[in-house]
């Protein structure tokens, strides 16, 4: 969920190409130690995610837990990335709020994916609700989880579900499911992990 984006870098003085260099290297350098410090001070331990497919949008509605090992209450800004929007489709909606609050965090949102407001008081967790609809521009819906692997720390539990209706036939997924329920409206999907570390994206290939 945490990354870096380095395109707001910009240099506009070609005569001092070397100075800016030195400055760009030390400036990542510095983002590099503060992100590793942020890491160590809280922990991205779990998420309880819902998928819904249709023929129209993609969906995810789900939990999101951190936790806080220090004794100062954390106030960070997180970045939440969504799926290429020229690939799978437009962003139709996102929210985020804390588990027990409707109030939005949501600070600022891009087609790259939303920066949030986390706050977690000291030596405490908190769980954040975060939903997002992508319109489906062709046949295959994303979700991105390798970006845990930005926090040096596999999911001590991470569970999953995707619900499609019968209309949909899904041909792939690039995580094999646990279990399957059926019905005759809908087919759901289970998965359940613990001390996962992802090391693919959810990937989802279906025909309408």
């Amino acid at each position: 969920m945490l990354s870096i984006d380095d395109g707001w870098i910009y240099g506009s003085n070609r005569q001092n190409d070397d100075s800016m260099k030195i400055r760009l290297i030390l400036l990542i350098s510095c983002l590099l130690l503060i992100i590793q410090a942020f890491s160590q001070k809280i922990s991205f331990f779990r998420e309880d995610l819902g998928f819904r497919l249709s023929a129209e949008v993609f969906e995810v509605n789900g939990l999101y837990y951190f936790r806080n090992s220090t004794n100062q209450e954390v106030r960070q800004m997180l970045f939440y990335p969504f799926p290429d929007v020229e690939k799978f489709g437009e962003i139709t909606y996102i929210s985020v709020n804390n588990e027990n609050d409707t109030t939005s965090l949501v600070a600022t949102q891009s087609k790259h994916g939303t920066l949030f407001k986390l706050q977690i008081p000291p030596n405490g967790e908190v769980a954040y609700r975060i939903k997002y609809g992508q319109k489906n521009k062709g046949s295959t819906a994303k979700y991105i989880i390798t970006t845990t692997q930005k926090w040096d720390k596999p999911f001590e539990v991470a569970n999953y579900s995707l619900e499609f209706a019968s209309e949909i036939r899904l041909d792939s997924i690039s995580i094999p499911p646990d279990s399957v329920a059926k019905t005759t409206e809908s087919t759901r999907f289970y998965w359940s992990r613990q001390n996962f570390m992802p090391v693919c994206d959810f990937d989802f290939f279906f025909r309408k």
